[in-house]
């Protein structure tokens, strides 16, 4: 199949991202770099699961209702007004796997005509975008590894 490696891409960012978070104190989850807008990698993983449910439901829009725009969240007002909240962080990292494991059998199957074919339409700050279902896992895919560099850059400073 000529998606096989960014399934394989997409699907081993669970165990990179425990991998990342697995030896993490709560004190570190929630340490704050002094950076101009440092979110703590508390808030980097929360981010990315709320982002991850948002990819589940456009990934399936793109199969079952296929050029249908798609809801899009403001991370910076998620994340300013979601701030203090008792969010278990272990449950968002169960999730985030479980909802990679549910797009991986969703779409590992799809043909692969569908893959460029489909989108959704994404409507953000004054742009219309669309995306076909291989570049929504490409998104998460790169989205995660954004976050990673940013959770790696935190811990150095904090340790």
């Amino acid at each position: 199949m000529k998606y096989s490696k960014l399934l394989e891409e997409y699907i081993s960012g669970v165990a990179l991202l425990n991998s990342k978070i697995s030896d993490l104190s709560e004190d570190s989850c929630n340490y704050r770099p002094d950076w101009q807008g440092a979110w703590t990698i508390k808030e980097h993983i929360i981010h990315l699961v709320d982002s991850e449910v948002n990819g589940f439901i456009r990934c399936k829009s793109i199969i079952a209702q296929p050029n249908t725009e798609c809801y899009v969240m403001d991370e910076d007002l998620w994340t300013k007004n979601l701030t203090g909240k008792n969010e278990d962080t272990q449950k968002y990292i169960q999730l985030f796997g479980l909802i990679r494991n549910i797009v991986f059998d969703l779409v590992k199957d799809e043909p692969e005509e569908n893959w460029s074919k489909d989108c959704f339409i994404r409507k953000y700050k004054g742009e219309s975008t669309k995306i076909t279902l291989e570049k929504c896992l490409e998104i998460y895919r790169n989205h995660l590894l954004f976050h990673i560099e940013y959770i790696d850059r935190i811990k150095k400073g904090y340790l």
